[in-house]
């Protein structure tokens, strides 16, 4: 198997690098930057994102296995104590890891259409003066939006931004996405949902209207477009990204442990 370290640059993170490595390849695995079967990233959950963009065009043969030396570590299994359980199961043929599928968008300008994808949200947002937005889902009109901006959650970046916005935490075992509306304006002139909403997964959701400053996030990245932006086309992408878990991996538990003080 060929693999790939990606790091967080700190210095324990590449402490623990230098030891995984070691153990990987004193177990005959062999070291591709490029084209890796398997990524190890150390850090948290920003080193997840970094590493899945990093290895985008590649993703469909890549798997991915975190190990934490951060502060949030939603996305890492592992910690520094545990390099050889992670190794024994990168080596075992019976395990494989899990797929969650990604966000893509179309987005629309005057001359270009052009496809992104993001892991945990895309978002469209204006942080100049009030985005003012028409939303429709299969092309069924909800609203008229105005206020930041609209983000996307998919059921890996429910518990991230999402979460801070006041949006629902998905099971990851569901497919979803969730439509949440960033800093709204509500009065008794312009009204909308003013809650997140949940949305089957073979729904598409489009956003239109007149963006003249407004830029596209994708996780950690910001798109500021070169040229009117005239509409975004939001929905569950065929592509996905593959994480490995460990075998007493549950879900509640990282939610509890991530989230939730314990009173002992």
């Amino acid at each position: 198997m060929q693999f790939a370290l990606y790091l967080r640059e700190d210095a324990h993170s590449r402490h623990i690098g230098d030891r995984l490595k070691s153990i990987l390849l004193k177990h005959h695995f062999i070291e591709n930057n490029d084209k890796p079967d398997v990524v190890v990233f150390i850090g948290g959950d920003g080193t997840f994102l970094r590493a899945v963009h990093h290895y985008m065009p590649e993703l469909e043969h890549i798997s991915f296995v975190g190990i934490h030396s951060g502060t949030l570590g939603f996305f890492c299994d592992f910690t520094e104590d545990k390099l050889e359980e992670l190794v024994a199961l990168l080596i075992r043929k019976d395990v494989k890891p899990q797929q969650y599928r990604l966000l893509e968008a179309k987005l629309t300008y005057e001359t270009k259409v052009v496809f992104v994808h993001g892991v945990n949200e895309i978002r469209l947002e204006n942080p100049f003066h009030t985005l003012i937005a028409d939303v429709k889902i299969d092309h069924s009109y909800l609203e008229c939006y105005r206020g930041n901006g609209l983000m996307v959650a998919s059921v890996l970046g429910s518990s991230a931004y999402n979460k801070s916005l006041g949006g629902a935490i998905i099971d990851t075992s569901l497919e979803a996405m969730e439509l949440t509306e960033i800093a709204t304006i509500q009065n008794n002139a312009y009204r909308s949902l003013g809650s997140s909403l949940v949305i089957h997964p073979k729904r598409t959701i489009t956003l239109s209207g007149d963006f003249p400053k407004a830029i596209v996030g994708l996780d950690f990245k910001v798109i500021e477009n070169d040229e009117k932006l005239l509409s975004m086309d939001i929905y569950l992408s065929s592509k996905y990204v593959q994480l490995y878990h460990q075998h007493n991996y549950q879900y509640l538990d990282i939610l509890r442990k991530t989230f939730v003080v314990d009173k002992e």
